[in-house]
């Protein structure tokens, strides 16, 4: 039996453009699950706000004076989203912890954890919770599904010569990106690892593998999805 496995599901993959669930990835993600439940000591799913939170936090962001509210709007949809993954899914076994430290009793538990969940700490990104999780229980390695296939050297939607990176340090992430000491995450900011999980993870030697994009909608099984992307690592 392998320990454990800590995977980031992007809220942009949970739903489309106009909020329809994506129920060819559930599918294969529900199909997987029950495949490898009993592979894995801990499983830890952590699903982001997506869409929806952005689509909830445009509207009301003129309205609202402060920065945490917006960040507990968005934490509010990662667990709405949570809860429509476990429902999905469709096993008692699976807890959805409400705060930060229940889940750390959890993961610390000597017997078997199944947690789904989203974000548990105003001013973190669900990156970051997942970086932290694998933290506690010793992984080195985060699988993070999303609307991108890779990471690029240049936004491919903006431009046709964007070269996908396969493999590439921390730094070289900072680098890319732009990533200084004192950057702070945004709410739905649009970098694939938000800034803070990269400076813990980079400390803590902690691997992100980014995968995803249009190999979704060709996958045959959940581990087509997660077969080829971009590995950032210490």
């Amino acid at each position: 039996m392998k320990s454990s496995i800590v995977l980031k599901i992007g809220g942009s993959v949970i739903y489309d453009n106009s909020l329809n669930v994506n129920q060819f990835l559930l599918d294969k993600l529900k199909e997987w699950y029950f495949r490898k439940k009993d592979d894995y000591q801990n499983i830890v799913i952590v699903v982001g706000g997506g869409s929806l939170s952005r689509d909830l936090q445009e509207k009301i962001s003129r309205h609202i004076g402060g920065e945490e509210y917006l960040h507990s709007i968005g934490m509010s949809v990662t667990h709405t989203n949570a809860n429509l993954l476990r429902a999905y899914i469709g096993d008692p076994d699976i807890i959805v912890p409400q705060r930060l430290g229940e889940a750390y009793e959890l993961l610390m538990d000597s017997g078997k954890s199944i947690m789904v969940c989203g974000g548990l700490k105003v001013g973190w990104s669900t990156d970051m919770d997942a970086a932290v999780f694998a933290d506690i229980l010793n992984e080195s390695r985060i699988t993070k599904i999303s609307n991108i296939d890779y990471i690029y050297d240049k936004d491919p939607s903006e431009v046709d010569d964007a070269v996908a990176i396969k493999d590439m340090t921390w730094n070289e992430y900072f680098k890319l990106f732009n990533i200084q000491e004192d950057s702070t995450h945004a709410p739905n900011g649009n970098i694939p690892i938000d800034v803070e999980c990269a400076r813990f993870c980079k400390k803590k030697e902690i691997s992100f593998w980014i995968s995803g994009g249009e190999r979704i909608k060709q996958a045959n099984v959940f581990e087509d999805i997660m077969g080829e992307g971009t590995l950032v690592h210490p």
